[in-house]
């Protein structure tokens, strides 16, 4: 599908020669940008879920967790918080 995005002239100039250091085109630098873009900024890192999952074992750990999410529930204002 094709679309266009405006860019600045230095931040266009920054694409194409970090593409060509790749050896890749514009197009492909670009999409691949966005695809790690959409999947850091979506989904949890697995580091952060496996030690979420190791304090659910531990009674220091398990308090942490319940205040975390306390502190998060008491700053939300659009939605709950996630279940973890």
């Amino acid at each position: 599908m094709s679309t266009t995005i405006h860019v600045s002239p230095e931040l266009l100039a920054s694409v194409d020669r970090r593409a060509g250091e790749l050896g890749i085109s514009r197009n492909r630098y670009i999409v691949r940008a966005l695809v790690r873009a959409v999947e850091s900024e979506t989904a949890w890192s697995p580091r952060l879920v496996e030690e979420l999952a190791a304090a659910r074992d531990d009674p220091e750990g398990q308090r942490a967790m319940e205040e975390l999410v306390r502190v998060v529930a008491a700053n939300r204002t659009c939605k709950p918080p996630p279940e973890l």
